[in-house]
């Protein structure tokens, strides 16, 4: 049963604990839902079903994990030297192991051998698709949610059209980019959904945020600065990050904040007692799930640095602003130099 406590909705009305889950969030949470939908249907379901146990296997979590193949979570554990798998399962499989640990690091040589084993031209549709199932296990093995349901994506996705009225983060995708409109359309309404929610304060969303870019080395996502109200003597929230706990500048649950970010990343299934303590005394249910899913959207620049699409600083020179319009748009308040 998941450490997180359900009382501010009726959780004995759902029929399990990842359901109440969705219930702090629902328009966020489905529009996630849509996204790992979509990402089934437009992408060889076996392959990324091998890719999402994987997933699951490697991060411990035990909402996944129940309902899989022993025999096949066996072969997984020396998944390189065992002949169950074939050359195209072994490529897929090499790929999602170091897009989880350090997508920067990804080769070309690896990125050749994915998209031949999918049989195209550049593999960014199956990609994103790793990506947001490596968010939806980290969100259920950070919150240890009980085996009771299978996977969310299982489900149909709500109705999605393509992308044909966003103008705000077209470089998302790459002038040679091929990546299905159709997960396009449910990236960017898991992307309005989520920078649409305010129940964090502007300052710890920002400054998780730009861990959250460091953290992965994204160098347009670290070029940019939201425009906060700065705490008196701060030049920019960066500074912070990188001194957080000898920070006198940072509040307790902002400190808090970043610890979360730090183990969602690297340990999920290894969040502490005290660590649940201190979550618990400064952040409502509500607002945790908020953040979360939020990280799990700023995780969406790992296709793009894995891929080499990565768009770069927005300057050389300066930090340029942006803001959140109150759909959840990312506006730059610059132009690219």
């Amino acid at each position: 049963m998941t450490w997180l406590p359900l009382s501010a909705i009726n959780a004995n009305t759902f029929d399990s604990d990842a359901n109440a889950l969705k219930a702090l969030q629902p328009a966020a949470y489905q529009s996630l839902n849509d996204f790992l939908a979509v990402a089934d249907q437009v992408n060889d379901r076996a392959l990324l079903s091998l890719c999402k146990l994987y997933i699951a296997q490697t991060l411990k979590c035990r909402t996944l994990l129940p309902h899989a193949d022993s025999a096949l979570l066996d072969a997984l554990t020396n998944w390189p030297s065992n002949k169950r798998f074939s050359p195209a399962e072994r490529a897929v499989l090499d790929f999602t192991d170091q897009f989880m640990v350090a997508a920067k690091d990804i080769s070309d040589a690896q990125i050749q051998a994915l998209a031949q084993a999918l049989n195209v031209s550049e593999p960014s549709t199956f990609v994103y698709a790793i990506y947001i199932n490596e968010g939806y296990t980290r969100l259920l093995t950070f919150f240890d949610i009980d085996a009771e349901i299978r996977a969310t994506s299982n489900q149909s996705a709500s109705v999605l059209g393509e992308k044909s009225d966003r103008e705000n983060i077209e470089w998302v995708e790459g002038k040679k980019s091929a990546t299905d409109p159709r997960l396009l359309a449910a990236y960017y309404a898991f992307n309005l959904a989520t920078c649409s929610l305010h129940g964090i304060d502007e300052i710890t969303d920002e400054i998780v945020r730009l861990r959250s870019a460091e953290y992965h080395d994204c160098k347009f996502c670290q070029s940019v600065r939201r425009v906060v109200d700065l705490p008196n003597g701060t030049d920019d929230l960066m500074q912070e990050v990188q001194q957080a706990h000898g920070s006198t500048r940072l509040t307790d649950q902002q400190k808090v904040a970043l610890d979360v970010l730090e183990i969602f990343v690297t340990a999920p299934s290894t969040v502490s007692t005290e660590l649940q303590q201190k979550i618990l005394q400064h952040f409502s249910p509500v607002q945790i799930v908020e953040l979360l899913l939020k990280e799990v959207f700023w995780m969406s620049n790992k296709p793009m640095i894995s891929l080499g699409t990565d768009p770069g600083a927005v300057s050389s020179t300066a930090l340029t602003p942006f803001e959140y319009d109150a759909a959840g748009n990312f506006k730059l308040l610059k132009k690219r130099a």
